[in-house]
């Protein structure tokens, strides 16, 4: 057992001030709860493992079998729970057959509507979440599924979505939150829509939800953009894990208009952007560092301060770490190296979030779902790979992209793939843009793999830091969209 295991380093109970409250009864009950379970495997003296043929089974189930009663709650969440469930199985190197991919196809073209946008189920509103949800899990069925995807309607549905200070709404007339910045974003990267308006302020609106605690916050205070206090617009709410994710992600996707290294910089976007605030990396370093749970909770990651330990944040505050490697390993020019103990996460998902009857869970007594296995596994595969942005590769990349200008030999069924531009960008300006956004999108590599337990039963596939795809399949889209295929 490694040295760092949660299994052998000191079981420290959360300290107490002598008053008592439920939220620390709830922790020390989780503690509790954690420790037995941990206690119980190390009798065992068996390795940590991943019951893959468990887990498999309770994925197919979701795909395959008409849903029970309970999942009637999530009536707007349809185009979620296909991603949940088919990246998860695509993390085991799991693929859908020819017919489920038909059923995905159809079941999600009744959910998009004619502005282009996506609703949680047929005849529900465009909604940023479920259009992210549904590309996501189009971009595992492949040209069938790529084609059926109204692109010029989804950007005009997103520029209808985007505010004067960088934000999105969630859906017309909806709220505003850092989600729907990177629901958006995603979304443009992969389908070649990501244009100089719709990346216009969203970095300064980023760094504006970042709290004293150094994490981000779901929004910031809405001043008008001419307003001289728009800079100062103080964050809405606290630190949260699957904000601050979401933040410093879209904040990735963004570098390739805002980085001073990238060609791209000097577009309409990065002259006219209004950038005014930039992240603090170092503050979220040190927030999301501090949110990796004790040995004596397993090791895995709570969302917020004083809050409990959960399963879901293996991906939230666990994957955060390649998107954060990624922005300080730029800023620094070099490799920073580990950022969290990698092992004692993989820990907590192998020994503390898996339910004996198949799929992942929050914690022990909650059962499980596909949010919390998707999650939980892309917290794994992440926690095993360190995804790295290259930049060798990356450079590789800008010199091999081709453009989508030059001529070039026509392939009968070959797509033709629209080219969507602002108003007033060159054809110079739209490739180069579209090159940096390429080439920064597809250039992560694995790093130093490190891998708990037995690596024939743990390893996962590789998933992309940023969009939470398989790299394999993110590359796929994009090089449909981008017109790269070779």
């Amino acid at each position: 057992m490694l040295a760092s295991s949660v299994l052998t380093l000191p079981w420290v109970p959360s300290p107490s001030d002598g008053v008592p409250s439920p939220t620390l009864d709830t922790q020390l009950e989780t503690e509790e709860i954690i420790s037995k379970v941990l206690t119980a495997h190390m009798s065992s003296f068996s390795p940590p493992t991943l019951d893959k043929a468990q887990h498999l089974n309770f994925l197919t189930r979701i795909i395959r079998d008409p849903l029970s009663v309970h999942y009637t709650g999530l009536d707007a969440s349809r185009p979620w729970l296909m991603y949940w469930a088919i990246h998860s199985l695509a993390l085991f190197g799991a693929d859908l057959d020819l017919p489920a991919k038909r059923r995905v196809v159809d079941t999600l073209a009744k959910c998009q509507n004619p502005d282009g946008g996506f609703g949680g189920g047929p005849g529900q509103l465009s909604h940023l979440a479920p259009s992210y949800a549904a590309v996501l899990a189009l971009s595992y069925v492949g040209e069938d599924g790529f084609k059926m995807i109204n692109r010029r309607g989804m950007y005009n549905f997103f520029l209808k979505l985007k505010q004067p200070d960088g934000s999105f709404i969630m859906h017309i007339g909806g709220e505003v939150d850092v989600r729907g910045c990177y629901c958006a974003l995603t979304v443009a990267t992969l389908l070649n829509i990501l244009t100089p308006a719709l990346a216009l302020k969203t970095s300064s609106f980023i760094a504006s939800c970042q709290t004293y605690e150094g994490g981000l916050a779901s929004s910031s205070h809405p001043f008008a953009s001419s307003s001289p206090h728009a800079a100062l617009a103080p964050p809405l709410g606290e630190a949260h894990g699957g904000y601050a994710f979401c933040a410093a992600a879209t904040y990735s996707m963004l570098r390739a208009f805002d980085s001073p290294t990238s060609p791209a910089n000097n577009t309409s976007s990065s002259s006219k952007s209004g950038k005014e605030k930039e992240l603090d990396l170092g503050a979220l370093t040190r927030w999301a560092t501090s949110m990796q749970a004790m040995p004596i909770e397993g090791g895995g990651f709570r969302g917020r301060t004083n809050k409990l330990v959960d399963g879901c944040y293996s991906w939230w505050g666990g994957g955060l770490f390649g998107v954060l490697g990624g922005l300080l390993d730029e800023e620094a020019g070099a490799d920073v190296g580990e950022l969290y103990d990698r092992s004692a996460l993989q820990e907590y998902i192998l020994l503390v979030a898996q339910s004996p009857t198949g799929g992942l869970r929050d914690k022990p007594g909650k059962p499980a779902d596909a949010y919390h296995t998707c999650y939980n596994l892309s917290g794994l595969s992440s926690s095993q790979h360190r995804p790295t942005q290259s930049p060798a590769l990356v450079d590789k990349l800008r010199k091999e992209f081709k453009s989508p200008f030059a001529a070039r030999l026509v392939v009968e069924g070959e797509p033709e793939i629209e080219v969507v531009s602002d108003e007033g960008e060159s054809a110079a300006q739209v490739e180069r843009r579209m090159r940096e956004v390429w080439a920064r999108s597809i250039g992560w590599e694995d790093g130093e793999k490190l891998i708990v337990g037995n690596a024939e039963d743990n390893e996962m596939v590789s998933t992309h830091p940023i969009f939470n795809l398989t790299r394999g399949a993110a590359r796929v889209a994009m090089e449909y969209f981008y017109q790269q295929s070779q």
